[in-house]
């Protein structure tokens, strides 16, 4: 077994979360149906969730405070289930 060097390590954390976002924490780590439903790793989730929180951050210092509460209103009107997200990549390539 290969030994992990401590700065691979994940960190431990004693966080305080609001209740409403731990209950969809919580539901996010609930996978499969039936019998085969299970419970997915809690550090798994939270990374996960956490990593997209990080995405979304570095864009809007990208665009900046203004550009990225434009986008995200209007990303929020859009019927995303309507795009051609395939034409839409091949228009923007």
């Amino acid at each position: 077994m290969e030994e992990m060097s401590s700065s691979e390590r994940r960190v431990s954390l004693n966080l305080r979360v609001d209740p409403s976002k731990h209950a969809i924490l919580e539901k996010l780590r609930k996978t499969g149906f039936g019998f085969a439903e299970t419970e997915r790793n809690r550090s798994d989730v939270y990374n996960e969730i956490l990593g997209y929180g990080i995405q979304l951050q570095m864009l809007k210092q990208e665009l900046g405070d203004r550009e990225f509460e434009r986008l995200w209103r209007l990303i929020h009107r859009i019927n995303l289930k309507k795009l051609n997200f395939d034409a839409i990549e091949k228009m923007l390539a």
